[in-house]
């Protein structure tokens, strides 16, 4: 298993006043890949590929899916209460069970997300 380290910056993290402006920040992520070849070093730059299809279902299974759930719940919760208040803590909590559920498949989904590694020349 090859473990990548990929730094996530904002847009303007090339920008030569980064260091004073609060706006520009970094996280770093952990990018897990499976490499059987043994070609790759520690600390060589490596260019991380990945399928359409995989990304837009990364999409959809982090954006898409809840909005759907969020506004079936809010919709539901306000026609069945005829409170707003409840439709919009029914939106909400339907998100608690959503990312439970994908909490616990986070197995199955490392097996449908898988990246590939190439040498950048």
């Amino acid at each position: 298993m090859v473990y990548i380290r990929i730094t996530q910056q904002s847009a303007c993290g090339d920008c030569h006043v980064k260091s004073v402006c609060t706006a520009s920040e970094g996280k770093i992520r952990t990018i897990e890949v499976e490499d059987c070849t043994g070609r790759f070093r520690p600390n060589e730059e490596v260019l991380v590929c990945g399928r359409y299809a995989m990304g837009m279902k990364a999409v959809g299974l982090a954006f898409v899916v809840p909005m759907l759930l969020i506004v079936s719940a809010l919709v539901a919760g306000t026609g069945w209460s005829g409170n707003e208040l409840i439709g919009g803590l029914a939106g909400l909590s339907v998100l608690i069970p959503y990312y439970g559920c994908l909490y616990l498949m986070r197995d199955k989904l490392k097996r449908k997300f898988v990246f590939t590694l190439s040498k950048i020349k």
